[in-house]
């Protein structure tokens, strides 16, 4: 416990919430510029286990605000929970850590969620974040929401109580918007918010997983630019359908999905069911057809129009394509699964 000694010596934590926090688990669902800094202020602090989930790759302009990589891991395009996870266990190699190259769907949630005591959202795609909440409803399993685009971040403990607002009570008040135009690519994104609002999510998930009596329940809003904070409360919406237990996301598999990533021209698509792709066989066949590029966790080909990027549970990243139709014809063409 010595590693731990500053940690318990402050009185609303001590030995007991300490031995709480070792014996936890929590999934952080996004490693970008909010779960970094979450998952490694968790680590840090000794959460006994952290399943870290997401679907990309490390790219150069994640290096801003994206707090565990380096100019190595976007040159080699290493995943972003592995070289999350890698660094991780340097800093803490008594808790266990769980890299998952996925992308979080209605056809794996129960797998990646329902097992842990918390989930941490740190997700860019918002319909990732209403399965969460209806996986967590379902499960009464806390989540702790977190956004930031600009100077600006928002977030919000829902706990998971039978009389707890969740994620769609709040959306039906209209203070946490949607709007399509605004990714950090477009708008732009200060480090400086993303570490402050992924702060703000690790101090409540400690408070939450030892017990505290002093969680917060309200929407947090900070604008690090100008300073201002603002604390806005909500109660259970009455006409609530998730709160009510009608679900549009939680457990509604069928069929590929097909999702646009945040302010990029790329179209996941993730297959109805799980593959095993041999990429040898890929890049033997594809290497007649373009460029191919292959590691041990991704397999990438180009041919000047067409380019993916395929994993090997056969999810794709379809390169240059804007609507779904035409990402879903790449992916029966050249991968077929």
């Amino acid at each position: 416990m010595d590693r731990y000694a500053r940690q318990i010596a402050f009185p609303k934590i001590g030995n007991d919430g300490q031995k709480k926090l070792l014996a936890s688990r929590i999934a952080v669902v996004g490693m970008g510029a909010l779960g970094t800094v979450s998952a490694s202020q968790l680590a840090r602090a000794g959460i006994g286990f952290l399943r870290l989930i997401d679907r990309d790759h490390v790219e150069i302009t994640n290096l801003q605000r994206q707090m565990l990589y380096t100019e190595q891991d976007a040159a080699d395009e290493v995943p972003k929970a592995i070289a999350a996870a890698d660094r991780l266990k340097e800093a803490n190699s008594g808790i266990e850590i769980e890299p998952m190259l996925v992308d979080l769907n209605s056809g794996n949630t129960d797998a990646l969620l329902a097992d842990v005591d918390l989930v941490v959202d740190a997700s860019d795609n918002f319909e990732v974040r209403l399965l969460i909440n209806e996986t967590c409803k379902h499960h009464h399993i806390p989540w702790i929401y977190g956004a930031a685009i600009q100077s600006r971040g928002m977030t919000m403990n829902f706990l998971g109580g039978e009389q707890d607002p969740c994620f769609c009570c709040v959306l039906q008040n209209n203070h946490i918007t949607t709007d399509p135009g605004q990714t950090c690519s477009s708008a732009g994104v200060l480090g400086m918010i993303t570490s402050i609002i992924a702060s703000l999510q690790a101090v409540e998930a400690i408070k939450i997983l030892t017990g505290s009596d002093e969680v917060r329940k309200d929407l947090l809003q900070i604008d690090a630019w100008s300073g201002q904070i603002h604390h806005l409360s909500f109660h259970q919406w009455e006409e609530c359908p998730v709160c009510a237990g009608n679900y549009s996301y939680y457990g509604k598999v069928a069929g590929s999905q097909i999702t646009s990533l945040c302010g990029r021209d790329v179209m996941q698509v993730v297959p109805a069911h799980p593959a095993q792709v041999d990429f040898d066989q890929y890049a033997a066949r594809l290497g007649r057809l373009g460029k191919v590029k292959q590691s041990r966790f991704a397999l990438d080909y180009d041919n000047g129009k067409i380019g993916f990027k395929l994993f090997p549970d056969g999810r794709a990243l379809i390169r240059h394509v804007h609507d779904e139709g035409r990402a879903k014809s790449i992916y029966a063409e050249y991968i077929g699964l």
